[in-house]
């Protein structure tokens, strides 16, 4: 592979597998004609689902590499590390070890590829927990939220090693350099919240790389007032799934009108082309694809339950963080960090 960009894609993981996986492959490589993809899993299987999309002119850029081990919702970090480095996860993660490419997605057990990323790839120097995050649109353009779940108990530290990595993904996210940083909370009072987030705000506001706005709540996060929110992966996991469902809720609604009086189905109808151009810009799956942060490559994670849309969106994330090489500009960051500790 020559072309200046080389993604691996784990064909096996999430609900629809392969057949969500194979289609959105297919597309990105025809709206990119410089790409080239690994895709792992069952070859005959993902050569069956590739001939009915009748794309054979894809092929030189498409390769399969044959893996008939998978990895389950229902395999445990620990079983994954130990017996599934042999998976198209566990593979297409070593393919990204080995430099043959430089970006993987995936849409597989979360903590498994948590925990076979750490194993193969490796954390960056100083950096204590990877975090997942993404970023979401908002009022003013998006925010960058972390962590979405790799991490359920996290110390102030933590929380401040997030913000640090959280500001550099933003950067390549939203191509903007002053960016405002805030901590997710109950409250926007300096006394509300956990002894650990209160003591977190305290690290934040002593640090003179983070521009801290002070804490926000849950409905903040999609205005635009700032541009990073920080959290454990509890908050975050909780705040944004409800957010994907309060949406798809509102879209279901606003297109059932025919059950509805007169009255309510005219004023349906007028309303009907705003509320599609409105689903559209804020459905969840044009966003889908979180960034494993703090490990020493690029690692998507597409959502479980992923389209074949939505997994399309998580591989443009994986073209964007791979552009920007972000794992690298996180191991600069990192680094120029521990060099002015050790000089204080």
């Amino acid at each position: 592979m020559s072309s200046q960009l080389r993604l691996a894609v784990d064909a096996m993981g999430g609900d629809l597998g392969p057949r969500s996986v194979v289609p959105a492959c297919v597309r990105f490589l025809q709206r990119f004609p410089g790409a080239e993809l690994k895709l792992f899993g069952p070859h005959d299987l993902l050569s069956s689902l590739l001939t009915e999309q009748q794309k054979s002119s894809l092929a030189t850029r498409l390769q399969l590499v044959d893996c008939e081990q998978e990895i389950t919702q229902e395999c445990n970090p620990i079983q994954a590390v130990r017996h599934k480095r042999d998976s198209s996860m566990g593979r297409a993660l070593q393919a990204l070890a080995d430099g043959q490419v430089q970006a993987v997605v995936s849409s597989g057990n979360t903590g498994a590829l948590l925990a076979l990323s750490r194993s193969i790839l490796g954390t960056i120097d100083g950096v204590r927990r990877p975090a997942l995050g993404k970023s979401v649109p908002t009022e003013r353009g998006s925010c960058f939220l972390l962590d979405l779940g790799a991490n359920i108990g996290c110390s102030a530290e933590d929380l401040l090693q997030f913000a640090r990595m959280g500001i550099e993904a933003q950067r390549v996210h939203a191509d903007k350099c002053e960016l405002k940083v805030a901590l997710l909370n109950i409250g926007a009072e300096a006394h509300k919240g956990t002894e650990e987030i209160r003591r977190a705000a305290e690290l934040f506001e002593s640090d003179p790389e983070i521009n801290y706005a002070g804490f926000v709540e849950g409905h903040d996060i999609f205005t635009g007032c700032v541009d990073v929110v920080v959290c454990d992966g509890l908050l975050g996991n909780v705040a944004m799934k409800s957010a994907e469902g309060v949406i798809r809720l509102m879209g279901q609604k606003a297109f059932t009108i025919e059950d509805k009086t007169p009255f309510k189905r005219f004023f349906g109808q007028l309303a009907i082309k705003l509320l599609r151009k409105w689903r559209t810009q804020v459905e969840p799956s044009r966003y889908n694809g979180a960034s494993f942060l703090g490990v020493k490559g690029n690692v998507i994670k597409s959502h479980g339950g992923a389209s074949s849309e939505a997994f399309y969106r998580a591989m443009i994330t994986a073209k964007e963080c791979a552009d920007a090489d972000l794992a690298a500009r996180l191991g600069d960051a990192m680094a120029r960090l521990q060099a002015r500790v050790s000089h204080q």
